[in-house]
């Protein structure tokens, strides 16, 4: 079995669909020559022409698929230790139009309306149904995780606390993340 075939049967195996096109997630398709193209309403961020390029996986060649196959594990295994230490602390979970969304998260980690990490959006919210928006907003957010790996959190911290002034909430969207920003 190929290197790819193993990558996705992981990614199957965490929640992915397969496709003709190749295994859709709630990111986004990832297809054999290991490219994730967007799941989000109105087109992608281009990230291959932003600030942070060079953090991308290539483009070409087995690396390609190989990195990008691995941040996409790594997202949703992220997502996963996530989900558990939030239902360990008593918050509910459930997958909303693609999204893992925990509510009644009382971590420090759940800061403003909520975070998402990995592929799961954390928030001190009640449950209830989220707008859409938000949902397209946090997805995009699942997809800068999925992009960059591991090294995300730190390339958003980079980017500094103000959500305004944030490249990464830029490119998922300051209104449909309820942000009112000048």
């Amino acid at each position: 079995m190929s290197t790819f075939a193993r990558a996705v049967a992981v990614v199957l195996a965490l929640g992915g669909v397969l496709t003709s096109g190749g295994v859709l997630t709630s990111g986004g398709v990832l297809t054999s020559g290991g490219v994730l193209t967007s799941g989000t309403a109105g087109g992608a961020a281009p990230y291959d022409s932003g600030p942070y390029a060079g953090s991308l996986c290539p483009t070409e060649g087995v690396g390609s698929s190989l990195c990008t196959a691995h941040r996409q594990v790594r997202a949703a295994l992220q997502g996963v230790e996530h989900r558990a230490d939030a239902l360990a602390d008593g918050a509910t979970c459930e997958p909303q139009e693609g999204l893992w969304v925990c509510f009644g998260v009382t971590s420090v980690l759940a800061q403003r309306g909520g975070t998402t990490y990995g592929d799961t959006f954390l928030t001190a919210r009640d449950q209830q149904v989220l707008d859409s928006s938000l949902i397209v907003h946090e997805l995009e957010h699942v997809r800068q995780w999925r992009l960059f790996g591991p090294s995300f959190t730190a390339l958003y911290l980079r980017e500094g606390i103000d959500p305004c002034g944030n490249y990464f909430e830029e490119q998922a969207g300051f209104a449909d993340g309820g942000y009112t920003c000048p």
